[in-house]
């Protein structure tokens, strides 16, 4: 008999989860009211949020419910459901689970976890938080699949273009450094992705002119852009943190430069290089890689193949779980 799935995601759009969704079988449902950032709106919006989310349950009636956290509200509504209509369900945890503000319900995230079928987590070092709470974790690596050629995105003339990824949201991302680096190499074209009215006066003060601020992008050129660019610049100063952008340079097959934490030297052995967050560093791995494209993009496109191979084999013990369930 075939599993009814569905899956919730409280956002505006998510590849991956998309693309578990489209494997799964599952019908997905992005479901995101208001405007995020506002904090005055968060109980206005999580209300409809959690009425949204119940409708959808009622009106589906799924055997499973896999749900992406954060946040842990829509975790609890997945809980609230499957244990009033004897249904199971399934967390996506992703990396901001682990790290403020959320970690600081990490009690509520392991009661949680311990009533679901699994908590899935994107690498080892949360794989093994989740299993010293004594819950059932799985592995599931950030896979974007084959992704859309994007729109076309209009590069400025110049020998090599650095897309550089961030929202101007995250507390990790070191925009100041990449600036005062980018400063270094006015022949190269900096894209700095992300809602650019969130920059403060003094970091904008700091942009060179080779740095372009894209503002928030549409998803389609999103991919155009960081399709055409030579190469990726996503940067975290946060440890065990797996990049949203990072795992999109991989299915795009354009080459990646990110920083040294063991979990992403670990993930992205190939196609890469990886560097610590400072002006020099910055400077000469942009320089690396320009000295050195051809073969980054081969590697890239290597490392694609090997790491569809190992998400399809733990997509594999995925369904082997579910089936028992």
């Amino acid at each position: 008999m075939t599993k009814k799935i569905t899956f919730i995601a409280w956002v505006r759009f998510h590849q991956r989860s998309k693309v578990l969704a489209q494997n799964l079988g599952a019908t997905i449902h992005f479901i995101s009211h208001g405007q995020r950032g506002r904090l005055l709106q968060l109980p206005v919006r999580y209300l409809f949020q959690t009425l949204h989310t119940w409708r959808v349950l009622r009106r589906e009636r799924p055997d499973f419910i896999f749900v992406q956290n954060p946040p842990f509200i829509a975790v609890i509504i997945a809980f609230l459901y499957s244990r009033k209509h004897g249904t199971q369900y399934v967390i996506d945890s992703h990396t901001g689970a682990f790290f403020p503000p959320w970690s600081w319900f990490l009690g509520l995230h392991r009661m949680l976890s311990r009533r679901a079928l699994t908590t899935l987590v994107h690498n080892k070092s949360q794989a093994r938080i989740v299993k010293g709470w004594g819950c059932h974790s799985m592995i599931l690596d950030d896979y974007r699949g084959p992704l859309p050629d994007g729109e076309p995105f209009p590069l400025e003339g110049g020998q090599f273009n650095v897309a550089v990824a961030g929202d101007f949201k995250a507390d990790d991302e070191p925009h100041e450094v990449v600036f005062e680096a980018a400063g270094l190499l006015p022949k190269i074209n900096f894209y700095v992705t992300g809602d650019s009215n969130r920059i403060s006066s003094s970091l904008l003060a700091k942009k060179p002119n080779n740095c372009f601020l894209t503002g928030y992008l549409p998803y389609q050129q999103y991919l155009g852009l960081l399709r055409g660019v030579d190469v990726i610049l996503s940067l975290t100063t946060r440890n065990h943190t797996l990049l949203s952008c990072a795992s999109e340079a991989i299915a795009l097959g354009t080459p990646l430069i990110t920083s040294d934490w063991p979990v992403l030297k670990d993930r992205f052995p190939m196609g890469t290089i990886h560097i610590p967050n400072t002006v020099e560093r910055i400077e000469r791995g942009v320089l690396q890689a320009k000295s050195n494209r051809d073969t980054l993009r081969e590697e890239i496109l290597q490392l694609r193949y090997l790491l569809q191979n190992e998400w399809e084999q733990q997509f594999k013990e995925l369904q082997c779980l579910i089936t028992k369930g």
